[in-house]
């Protein structure tokens, strides 16, 4: 077998045989750490339609933790993989040239090679290795240009040192797990922050567990060093599992030291990235075995994936696999971590990467897509740190939990003095709520279909709040036929939200008419007498035959939205401008607006949501703010040229107004879960 046959093999059987083949070319491997963490298996499965009544998988919990200390004893730094040899050798750079010689530049030479010239061009000790005594946490000495050189076809180096290949399916420990962006149903409406994420695999088994970080997620958020007085650690987001916000953060500091203490208590992802607890990494630093914090990546969260998870949302283009050296890695790590806005998402650490694997034009393609506008949003709410205390607030969901800047201080406040003239009795059955007018809609991020909605309060008592939206036709309808003329109509059935109420039809038929409401049609809902009735399918298609009633008369709702009395109950959000009451004489308005949208489709979608705005605008209180109007559509272009850093009534670093995302936002939803087209809008 020659070698370029003998590199195709390799790549097909994977690491096990990459392993094996290189103790015979005395090329030393780190061993895989067999410690397997049964963390939450995270459920991320773009591409199919959402299941809106779905519940998430149930946590599993863990026996046991990567890097964390045997004993309570501050002295004692402890060795989270007690198996974990010395580093090595990275043989990852060895795959990478039996790689390297499957290319057709290369393929006459790759038959004549042997195995001891390839492994010639290794270097089996530090005399490359730059001396700095200022270089304390070892990233300078990683960059020498005597390295490994991969510059042949293929590979789009940065400097000799650094290579980058699609590995296609292959999953292992130190692989890098680029977000794709070319499934239909994208990360723009959920889990923002695995748009374009850069993952590197921690640890992998394909039949209990992989589990991974987001590299370039880097927060403004800082963590207090209880072991070194008066030491700030930056927090970098890791990912959605046991993140910061929870009760039991999991987290991981990656470092590149090289001294032996540091390497004993840590475990190996690759050559030259380690990482180890947060407990260790102080102790390290406290004993001066490092410098400080900079040494270090702190990361908070993590993905996770069950078994054969991971590979089927990579046959679905969920994902790119890559390998790639610890260089390429470090070097985009160090980049981040001087002063880089969080706001920019860590889009370029993703499109260098794309473009080192060969995926350049596909990156280009989606450069300011709607996804990466949703993710700087994210990144916005999310990674940007604000004090509210200081700033004497709330943090408001109004704003998506984001800056407010002192332009907008003043708007906060009338809205809270108009939100505090509201009381709890004004949410009660037969009430409806309005959407917030809020610039950042506290619905962009999540709950889309609640931006500008409006929601008719069918159940209100002391354990929950039960409303249902209106504005939003569905694919369905019901026909109703009129017996005498011998025609039909069409009333189209309106999704209401993700749940049904135990014991009742499905569908709810309302109506807001006088002449109805005289003649003894239906009941009111609470003690509104005046206001939306509602009636039973045999009450409404009998008033219909007889000609009492026209079926334009009626909005057949399916579903209900539900808010608990614990926690964020509805009453609470209209008090903080989440929702407002709609003055009882503009309902019946509103209400005929609604009555002119149609079944759901493809030809009619931007129509309905215009009718829904124009429902929405109409609802207005007439204490509402005068200027209150819709964004300027004509700066809708993603990134470009001339815009301002400092205007957050736009979406960093872009030209697109994030009123106008929202909107943006919404129609994606309906098309994605109510019309089942995702690509449409």
């Amino acid at each position: 077998m020659n070698l370029s046959t003998f590199g195709l093999c390799l790549l097909v059987c994977g690491l096990d045989v990459a392993q094996a083949f290189s103790t015979n070319v005395r090329v030393v491997v780190n061993p895989a750490t067999h410690q397997h963490q049964a963390c939450k298996r995270v459920t991320n499965q773009p591409g199919r339609r959402h299941n809106l009544l779905s519940t998430p998988p149930s946590p599993t919990q863990s026996s046991h933790r990567y890097a964390k200390s045997k004993n309570d004893d501050e002295e004692e730094i402890t060795n989270p993989d007690d198996d974990n040899d010395e580093e090595g050798e990275d043989w990852r750079a060895f795959r990478a040239k039996l790689v390297m010689s499957e290319s057709p530049s290369s393929s006459s030479s790759s038959s004549s090679s042997s195995p001891q010239s390839i492994t010639a061009g290794i270097d089996n000790s530090d005399n490359n290795i730059i001396a700095d005594d200022s270089d304390l946490d070892g990233i300078g000495s990683l960059f020498s240009d005597d390295s490994l050189s991969t510059t042949e076809s293929g590979f789009t180096p940065l400097d000799p040192s650094q290579w980058a290949y699609d590995s296609g399916k292959v999953i292992e420990t130190g692989a890098v797990i680029l977000g794709g962006v070319e499934q239909d149903f994208g990360f723009g409406l959920r889990q923002q922050y695995f748009h374009k994420a850069v993952i590197l695999v921690l640890d992998h088994d394909a039949n209990t567990f992989t589990k991974g970080i987001i590299l370039n997620r880097p927060s403004d958020r800082m963590m207090d060093d209880d072991v070194n007085e008066g030491l700030k650690w930056r927090v970098w987001y890791g990912g959605d599992v046991q993140g910061l916000d929870s009760l039991l953060p999991d987290i991981v500091c990656l470092h590149s030291l090289r001294g032996k203490e540091a390497r004993e208590c840590s475990v190996t992802v690759m050559k030259d990235i380690q990482w180890t607890s947060f407990e260790n990494a102080k102790k390290l630093v406290k004993k001066g075995f490092a410098s400080g914090p900079e040494d270090f990546w702190l990361f908070a969260g993590y993905a996770g994936w069950g078994p054969s998870q991971l590979s089927g949302e990579l046959d679905r283009k969920s994902w790119y696999m890559c390998a790639t050296d610890s260089r390429t890695l470090l070097k985009e790590l160090a980049r981040q971590s001087k002063g880089i806005d969080p706001r920019d998402a860590g889009l370029p650490t993703w499109e260098l990467l794309m473009s080192m694997i060969g995926r350049g034009d596909t990156a280009d393609e989606c450069s300011g897509s709607f996804d990466d506008l949703m993710l700087k949003e994210w990144s916005q709410a999310n990674l940007v740190k604000f004090d509210y205390r200081e700033a004497g607030l709330a943090k408001n969901p109004s704003f998506g939990g984001v800056d407010i800047s002192a332009g907008t201080i003043d708007k906060v406040m009338e809205a809270a003095a108009r939100a505090s003239l509201s009381s709890d009795d004004d949410v009660k059955a037969g009430s409806i709520l309005r959407g917030s007018a809020a610039d950042r809609s506290p619905f962009l991020l999540k709950k889309q279909e609640l931006h500008h909605s409006l929601v008719l309060v069918v159940l209100e008592d002391d354990k929950v709040t039960l409303g249902c939206m209106l504005n939003h036709p569905a694919t369905k309808g019901y026909e109703v036929g009129d017996s005498k003329k011998g025609t039909s109509s069409i009333i189209p059935v309106r999704y209401g939200g993700d749940y049904a109420i135990k014991g009742q039809s499905p569908l709810m038929w309302i109506h807001c008419n006088q002449q109805l409401r005289d003649s003894g049609l239906g009941e009111p809902f609470g003690d509104q007498s005046k206001g939306i009735y509602k009636c039973s399918q045999e009450e409404a298609t009998e008033a219909i035959s007889y000609n009492i009633a026209k079926p334009e008369d009626f909005l057949i709702m399916s579903g209900v939205c539900v808010w608990p009395k614990i926690g964020s109950n509805l009453a609470n959000e209209v008090k903080r401008g989440v929702f407002e009451v709609v003055e009882q004489s503009k309902v019946e308005e509103v209400f005929r607006t609604l009555q002119k949208q149609e079944m759901l489709t493809e030809e009619n979608l931007t129509e309905n949501l215009a009718v829904t705005n124009e429902a929405w605008q109409k609802a207005a209180s007439s204490k509402s703010s005068p200027d209150e109007k819709e964004p300027d559509e004509t700066l809708t272009l993603g990134i470009g040229e001339g815009f301002d850093e400092d205007d957050d009534t736009v979406v960093f670093n872009s030209d697109k107004k994030v009123s106008q995302l929202a909107n943006d936002a919404l129609k994606k939803w309906v098309a994605t879960f109510l019309l089942g087209s995702p690509t449409l809008a």
